[in-house]
């Protein structure tokens, strides 16, 4: 992981925002990478990362695709492995 930590805050669009904001708070690093962003899930080494663009043509899209990829992440939130505030207890 480069870059530095951004807030859900930062990004211009209402529904992206909220969608990175859920994942924010379930443990996932968002950070300063590429056009605008990328999401990082909470398992040990960030077996998902999720580009996130600045000026998606249909924020609402783009909002549902990063949720849609977030499912992705294999390890499931009830895993007693997975910590809150991310990373993974080994």
């Amino acid at each position: 992981m480069v870059g530095r930590e951004v807030s859900p805050a930062d990004h211009q669009h209402k529904e992206v925002r909220q969608a990175l904001k859920q994942l924010v708070d379930k443990g996932w690093v968002l950070r300063k990478e590429g056009h605008w962003g990328r999401l990082y899930c909470p398992c040990d080494g960030g077996c998902t990362s999720i580009s996130v663009p600045g000026t998606p043509r249909d924020p609402h899209q783009a909002a549902r695709r990063i949720e849609r990829r977030a499912a992705w992440c294999p390890l499931p939130e009830d895993d007693p492995r997975r910590i809150s505030g991310g990373g993974v207890v080994v």
